[in-house]
């Protein structure tokens, strides 16, 4: 059984020995590559010889066609600051009044150079691993991107405290998200990925209360998820937790929970859904292998089947050893063997 087998028996609830490990690594390419990040993530098309570069050293069972979710912003006219030790980040913001907001036009995803790139890597990857090794795309959520697009400050406030602004602006803006996000989803789907997560980095205890999460966030998961025709993963960046029971009828292909989200907890609340995650990024800086593997076996025997081991979202840190990412992956190979013994 490959790879990509092994994933489809877990999110099909299926016992599966060893159990599927796919770690998120779109930073290590560059290492591998002997690339400085910076230069790595100026070029989405080095993330195509990354990922194979990831394979060789670590043999995953997954592949990711983006370099990183942050990209999701250049459509928009936004920029991106690049840096040596992490993901870029968002160079200015493009909404800068709510007024601004009838007037945004919906750009196409698929027109902007950077993110035509990111696709042909999905087209690479297809053809290559396509059929041994699940191939990943992700977007930002609707409910989340235009936080990178005016601030988490104007996001938030726009939600919950202008009552009159939103009134007349929040229903526009939703739509333009929603518009644009399943777009960009579709794309990558069409390009060769098996799933596309949808990462609501908005959607979670962390940030909002469970009635805003419920009666906001919710209705757009959900028109999301229905709108795209392929597979979704869904992650509530930060503590989801709380929140899952309200998506249990999600029907969505995995739930990627985080370090704050217990597996077993995740279970009783979603039911009989795969889940993917969920080891600490900063502990894996600072871990040695030994104590990685330890709490990555304590994961694997918590979650039961259904269960994707990985890290929490959204990657592996740069500064991650691959001694522990080594471990990682060697926490769940090595389960069969010592069964069998």
């Amino acid at each position: 059984m490959n790879s990509l087998e092994r994933i489809l028996e877990a999110v099909h609830m299926r016992p599966i020995d060893p159990a599927p490990v796919a770690p998120v690594l779109l930073q290590q390419g560059a290492r591998l590559l002997g690339m400085p990040l910076t230069e790595y993530f100026g070029d989405p098309s080095h993330a195509f010889e990354g990922q194979c570069r990831v394979v060789e050293r670590f043999d995953p069972d997954a592949v990711f066609a983006i370099p990183h979710v942050v990209q999701d912003v250049l459509g928009w006219g936004s920029t991106l600051t690049f840096h040596p030790d992490g993901a870029p980040s968002v160079g200015g913001m493009v909404i800068k009044r709510y007024e601004e907001i009838p007037n945004l036009p919906i750009p196409d995803p698929t027109a902007h150079p950077y993110l035509a790139k990111t696709l042909r890597n999905a087209e690479r990857l297809a053809k290559t691993y396509g059929g041994e090794k699940l191939v990943v795309g992700a977007v930002i959520g609707p409910f989340s991107l235009h936080s990178l697009l005016m601030g988490m400050g104007k996001s938030i406030g726009l939600l919950v405290e202008h009552e009159e602004a939103r009134r007349q602006f929040y229903p526009i803006l939703m739509e333009r998200m929603m518009d644009y996000t399943v777009r960009w989803a579709q794309a990558q789907l069409s390009a060769g990925c098996h799933v596309v997560v949808v990462a609501e980095g908005v959607a979670s205890a962390t940030l909002l209360r469970e009635k805003t999460f419920v009666q906001d966030a919710v209705p757009v998961i959900r028109e999301f998820v229905r709108r795209v025709d392929g597979l979704v993963a869904l992650e509530l960046v930060g503590d989801a937790s709380p929140f899952l029971k309200h998506l249990a009828d999600l029907p969505v292909a995995v739930f990627l929970i985080g370090s704050q989200d217990p597996p077993g907890e995740a279970r009783r609340s979603i039911g009989n859904q795969a889940l993917m995650g969920n080891l600490n990024n900063l502990k894996l800086i600072h871990w040695g292998p030994e104590r990685v593997e330890f709490e990555a076996r304590r994961v694997l025997a918590e979650a039961g089947p259904g269960f994707i081991l990985s890290n929490q979202g959204p990657e592996v840190p740069w500064a991650v050893p691959d001694e522990n990412i080594e471990a990682l992956i060697r926490a769940a190979r090595s389960r069969a063997q010592t069964r069998a013994a």
